[in-house]
């Protein structure tokens, strides 16, 4: 048996994968929760209870300390990967104000916010306003301030679903700039969210400070313990309910979200599905 071990956690859109593997790559142990993919209680819609993320997440790891010998004082660090391009509002005592939306919605909406008479000459004389009003339909955040305004006005914090476990797992909202796919205001050349001047502040019913902080690939994001932001954590039964300290960290990988070497949690890059 190896002294270390990384734990990788998966939660995809059909399931929660919590994965074992030595320092050599070579996998020891897994467990996976299903999941339903999607609810819709209109066409087109597809959304899926927040906490339910957070409980699958949590069972797989469970399940995962309960089928295996290793100690949990092995693992040296975790990694979360999480599908893109779904979103969460969080009111300011960090509860989810309805089920996130996914990356499958198909939802728009019309009701816009303006933009200057300056910004709307430019994008037409560089032909690309259409590109423009279609990226301002499809931002779920326009369509949930334009069609659940007292749920807006609650939402103290919008966040991808790893920027929502990000917070679970350590009670800070802190995202990587490599998990950031979704219509926001993200500028994509410097890697940080756009400046104050940028045209996606006026595109998108936004404020800066309903957004997380971002940090670069390989930074240290924070520490978490058994408690998980005041929810259930993903170890807490198997421990007794004895608290361990973990960090997080960010990191350049395919599929996105957080990774937390038990003592630091780093970021991957975002995946869009995975079974």
């Amino acid at each position: 048996m190896a002294d270390q071990y990384l734990l990788s956690i998966d939660n995809g859109t059909q399931s929660v994968r919590a994965l074992l593997f030595d320092l050599n790559g070579n996998l020891v142990a897994k467990t996976q929760v299903h999941l339903q993919a999607y609810f819709s209680e209109h066409p087109g819609w597809a959304e899926h209870d927040a906490d339910g993320y957070w409980r699958a997440v949590c069972e797989a790891c469970q399940r995962l300390w309960a089928e295996t010998d290793i100690p949990k004082s092995a693992v040296k660090g975790v990694a979360v990967t999480t599908q893109r391009g779904t979103v969460i509002n969080l009111d300011k005592d960090g509860k989810p104000l309805r089920p996130a939306i996914t990356w499958l919605d198909q939802r728009r909406t019309d009701q816009v916010p303006p933009l200057s008479p300056w910004w709307r000459a430019a994008f037409k004389l560089a032909r690309v306003d259409s590109t423009i009003a279609y990226f301002q339909r499809e931002a779920e955040i326009n369509w949930i301030a334009a069609q659940q305004p007292d749920i807006w006005v609650q939402t103290d914090k919008f966040l991808l679903l790893s920027g929502f476990l990000n917070f679970r797992l350590c009670g800070r909202h802190v995202d990587s700039i490599g998990s950031q796919v979704a219509y926001l205001p993200f500028d994509y050349k410097g890697h940080k969210w756009a400046g104050p001047r940028d045209w996606k502040w006026q595109a998108l019913n936004i404020r800066r400070e309903m957004l997380p902080e971002l940090v670069v690939p390989g930074t240290v994001i924070g520490a978490i313990s058994g408690g998980g932001a005041g929810h259930r954590h993903p170890g807490r039964h198997a421990a007794g309910g004895r608290r361990r300290r973990q960090g997080l960290r960010s990191d350049r990988r395919r599929r996105a979200g957080a990774a937390h070497r038990l003592p630091e949690l780093r970021h991957h890059r975002h995946h869009q599905h995975h079974q």
